[in-house]
């Protein structure tokens, strides 16, 4: 019973001293109330917020928008001629450009053959300049260009255009460097799509896009099959969307057949979409081509945007 007295007394003086050394210590300031919430904040269980990894900024879509036709060829310098990329043939006897590359290749033009005899019915691989010629198309493509580029940027989108001004006439090939990050067209293009704004005339009304349906074997681009469909899918998205948002009406269902030797259907490296936007020569068209190029710029604009939201699903 002794021993046991003196043990707990024993304890009992450990324990006093202890409170006395704490209490002395509090009193000099050694230990203070931030000293257990740093020991609680050490180990606090990181929040969320706080672990999460960073984001990466997902890569823009490049979108090509192509005003179509420019400077009349007659007011064209042979300078400006071939710095837009025309070229002049004595054999052909005047400047123009050739429709196709040679099968299998891309930048390495036809010159009339090795490209499977592809050119239009009594016609030939040979596209004068002056066949490019337009009185106000020019204005009209280049006004709806401007403004699908300003809602495309909005949306987020990287978008390069063929032309700036009207006084510019740029050939369809040179129009296609600008698929390839610099013009450098010795490198894989970056751009995702082609879009050539237009606008008809020949006596119709309404808008439609112009239709793959030809024989497209230039080096790189797309499977021929895959290249059709996803170009006619693409051009019927942004065409539909210019019918359901301004008084154009669908011509020919919005589907205009016919042109499967374009030079820019058989030269570009990427989806093409070719729009012909209402006819100028029609007056209730022109109207609308002249007094709602901001609906139509945004109509090009959701229906391109339209196109990449079926990619993404």
């Amino acid at each position: 019973m002794r021993k046991y007295l003196i043990g707990l007394v024993i304890a009992l003086g450990i324990i006093l001293a202890g409170l006395i050394i704490v209490f002395g210590l509090v009193l000099n300031g050694t230990i203070t109330r931030q000293t257990f919430e740093a020991e609680k904040n050490e180990i606090s269980i990181p929040t969320a917020e706080a672990s999460a990894l960073p984001t990466q900024t997902p890569k823009k879509q490049i979108v090509v928008l192509d005003p179509g036709h420019g400077k009349d060829s007659g007011n064209m310098s042979e300078e400006d001629k071939s710095a837009d990329g025309w070229v002049l043939s004595t054999e052909k006897g005047g400047w123009g450009e050739w429709r196709h590359w040679k099968s299998g290749t891309v930048w390495d033009d036809c010159r009339g053959s090795g490209c499977s005899g592809r050119h239009p019915d009594g016609g030939s691989c040979w596209y004068p300049i002056e066949n490019g010629d337009r009185d106000i198309e020019p204005e009209i493509n280049l006004n709806n260009t401007l403004n699908a580029k300003k809602y495309l940027e909005e949306m987020g989108y990287e978008v390069r255009l063929t032309r700036n001004s009207n006084d510019e006439n740029p050939s369809m090939t040179k129009r296609l460097t600008y698929c390839y990050s610099g013009g450098d067209t010795s490198t894989e293009p970056d751009a995702d799509v082609f879009v050539c704004i237009h606008s008809n005339a020949g006596g119709g009304q309404g808008s439609a896009y112009m239709a793959l349906s030809g024989v497209y074997d230039q080096s790189g681009v797309l499977a021929p099959a895959e290249y059709i469909s996803e170009s006619n899918i693409l051009g019927q998205l942004i065409n539909n969307q210019i019918v359901s948002d301004t008084q154009l009406s669908a011509f020919v269902d919005g589907r205009y057949e016919g042109f499967p030797t374009a030079v820019l259907f058989c030269k570009s490296p990427v989806p093409i979409a070719y729009l012909e936007i209402g006819f100028f020569d029609n007056a209730s068209d022109l109207e609308v081509l002249t007094n709602d190029s901001e609906t139509i710029g945004r109509a090009i604009a959701v229906g391109v945007d339209n196109y990449f939201k079926t990619k993404s699903n």
